[in-house]
């Protein structure tokens, strides 16, 4: 009998481990997961909403709404962004409409939770963080919130879409 129980519970642990290692290989280890994957959309700079920042214009007689907002920071580190604001006036009776859009393609890279994030166009650098190309800082994420904290004192809090 004695014989009989130390065979069964040797296959019962083979078996636990069989499992436990077809499980960790199935779901992968956290050290390639990409926080930032996927597509984005800004919800306030600095703790002001857009919208709040947009509503200075109307001090001015001008109507600005967001039409673009989206961010895609892909797993190979390479991002794509698209923002467009529709700009309206009515005075004397006319109507004037403008809308002008900011189609932006860089890199980022992570480290912890520092990021480089680079705007590129066509391989070119481009003027973008407040007349840089690049933008320093740290980062981090809670649920589908992302919050990058610049080192020029920004702070960014994006929303996945």
């Amino acid at each position: 009998m004695f014989g009989q129980v130390i065979p069964r519970s040797f296959l019962r642990l083979v078996g636990l481990c069989a499992v436990l290692i077809i499980g960790i290989i199935g779901c992968g280890g956290d050290d390639n997961d990409n926080e930032w994957g996927g597509t984005w959309e800004i919800e306030t700079i600095d703790g002001q909403s857009l919208d709040q920042s947009f509503a200075e214009g109307e001090e001015l007689g001008v109507d600005i709404s967001i039409v673009t907002n989206s961010w895609t920071f892909n797993d190979d580190e390479t991002m794509e962004a698209e923002f467009a604001v529709k700009l309206e006036t009515k005075e004397g009776g006319s109507e004037f409409s403008v809308q002008s859009s900011v189609k932006l393609m860089g890199t980022y890279s992570l480290s912890g939770s520092n990021y480089t994030l680079t705007i590129t166009t066509e391989g070119e650098a481009t003027t973008f963080f407040g007349g840089a190309d690049e933008d320093t800082g740290t980062w981090s994420r809670s649920g589908n919130t992302l919050t990058l904290n610049s080192d020029d004192g920004e702070t960014i809090v994006f929303k996945k879409k």
